[in-house]
């Protein structure tokens, strides 16, 4: 062999031509694969922790502070007016049984109705209660069947049991 041909073997260095095929291979594999990755987010604020900022006794009307308790008999809706109070009881507090969404829905509607500027719904589950449950109490709290928007910022407390 020829000192010329020895010397063009050697600068023709690696062949690519494999490692060509398996890029044009993957690249529409790894597109097609990130077209079914979805996320889903909730949009959910956290109990602030320190003094509360608001209003004292001398700003007029006392703060709603309507929460949903969440156990595993049902919810209980709770406010701090009587609007919610049954007759004859003086704190605002409505039982439903069992899970029945739209029964929360018509319930906190009743309460927008009294507070049409009232935004903000505490939502407090017990520790053993699923999560779909928490997801479909909050979908209740967000609006009603006529698309009106009822409580949009719930907010997740801890479990009370």
């Amino acid at each position: 062999m020829s000192r010329r041909s020895r010397r063009q073997t050697d600068e023709a260095g690696p062949d690519l031509i494999p490692f060509m095929n398996l890029t044009t291979m993957l690249i529409p594999l790894l597109l097609l694969g990130a077209s079914f990755v979805q996320l889903g987010v909730i949009d959910s604020t956290l109990p602030a922790i320190g003094p509360d900022k608001g209003c004292d006794t001398s700003c007029g009307d006392p703060p709603l502070n309507l929460a949903v308790l969440i156990t595993k008999e049902g919810f209980e809706v709770v406010g701090a007016d009587d609007v919610l109070a049954p007759e004859g009881e003086t704190e605002g507090r409505r039982s439903i049984d069992g899970y029945d969404y739209t029964e929360l829905t018509r319930t906190l509607a009743l309460v927008k109705d009294e507070y049409p500027d009232d935004q903000m719904l505490i939502l407090t589950p017990d520790s053993r209660v699923p999560y779909e449950v928490i997801i479909g109490a909050m979908d209740a709290a967000r609006q009603d069947a006529a698309s009106r928007e009822l409580f949009p910022q719930v907010i997740i407390a801890g479990g009370h049991g």
